[in-house]
């Protein structure tokens, strides 16, 4: 059994999938260094980046909103495999699953006894909800759904409303048991103890910095990763501003003309990949809505000061978690009219093809 535990628990749009193409990509190198991260072998790799969030499925299953319980079943195998994996090494192992951060604390004690270490501490990379919110509301719009970002901001507003002790036992309320970072903290802190949770804050740029942190909250400060790996590589790219709008009343039409979710996803596939990535210019990024910047400002810090509160352990500075009064203006008619062109130009190349 492994002596020492390390989870890392996202959060999302935090630099995770980053994080996991350095650590995956040089693992061999980590474990040299004390630290195992447990990879699929070649064949059984089933998506790009290797992470242990679909293994977590198998156990948690339907604690995740977002998992069907046929999906949680595929899944029971690849969990046993990742438990057997932390079961046979005898040193530090490091898993890292950004899905942990949403859950209840009677799932952290089932995942936890199940895994069977004594020695676990806890690591969260978080980011400033002014550059977090913008970046899950394109990912909402980017898996098919049609609110608006303002209407998503309302319904996230009404959420945070809630009596915090609902959110903790709601498992729709997800987004705020993860992104509310002081109440995060201290969840988990009263799981593991508050020396064994460390928070990442993550910088934006560079993203070299971020992995500094990391390595230090790992234990394993001046790591670093030989030249030409994943640090040097595109992870995500993601919708500009007009782009979301667009693919949002994409998202209306394609509803309510009827098409299947698997005909639209492919749909939408296409005008991400050969209508919106290959343009030079794609205009501004998505930032909240001048109206909304107070609020999500107050909810910033707010929420840095019940971390500070938690006494666990913070790693960067406490002003990358707190939003500023970001100047980025909407896009304009003409943005908007460029990225529609965009798209539909991709969806006629791909009909003319005979895609």
């Amino acid at each position: 059994m492994a002596s020492r535990l390390i989870l890392h628990i996202g959060l999302q749009k935090s630099g995770t999938t980053y994080l996991q193409e350095l650590i995956a990509g040089s693992a061999g190198e980590l474990a040299e260094a004390g630290i195992v991260y447990p990879v699929a072998p070649a064949g059984k790799r089933r998506r790009r980046t290797d992470n242990h969030e679909w293994a977590s499925y198998g156990l948690l299953g339907q604690e995740y909103p977002w998992v069907s319980e046929e999906r949680a079943a595929t899944e029971k195998s690849a969990w046993k495999d990742l438990e057997r994996q932390v079961s046979r090494e005898k040193g530090t192992v490091l898993l890292s699953a950004e899905a942990l951060s949403v859950i209840r604390t009677p799932a952290i004690r089932t995942l936890l006894a199940r895994l069977g270490v004594g020695d676990v501490e806890v690591v969260v990379t978080a980011r400033s909800l002014g550059r977090s919110l913008p970046s899950l509301w394109q990912q909402h719009v980017r898996n098919g759904r049609r609110l608006g970002f303002e209407r998503y901001l309302d319904m996230l507003g009404e959420q945070r409303r809630l009596p915090a002790a609902r959110i903790e036992e709601d498992g729709e309320l997800h987004l705020w048991r993860a992104f509310a970072i002081g109440r995060l903290a201290r969840r988990w802190a009263r799981e593991v103890g508050q020396s064994r949770v460390r928070v990442v804050t993550s910088p934006g740029r560079p993203p070299q910095l971020l992995w500094a942190r990391f390595a230090e909250a790992i234990g394993v400060p001046g790591f670093t990763f030989p030249t030409g790996d994943a640090a040097a590589r595109p992870v995500h790219t993601g919708l500009t501003a007009p782009e979301a709008v667009v693919l949002t009343s994409l998202n209306s039409a394609l509803a309510k003309a009827g098409w299947t979710p698997d005909t639209a996803r492919r749909l939408r596939e296409a005008v991400l990949a050969d209508g919106f990535q290959p343009r030079v210019e794609r205009g501004p990024r998505i930032a909240v809505p001048p109206h909304w910047r107070s609020c999500v400002a107050e909810w910033s810090a707010q929420d840095v000061s019940e971390l500070l509160e938690s006494g666990v352990t913070v790693i960067g500075d406490t002003a990358d978690l707190r939003s500023d009064r970001d100047d980025v203006q909407p896009p304009t008619i003409e943005e908007v009219a460029a990225a529609s062109a965009a798209a539909v130009l991709a969806v006629g190349a791909g009909k003319a093809m005979g895609a």
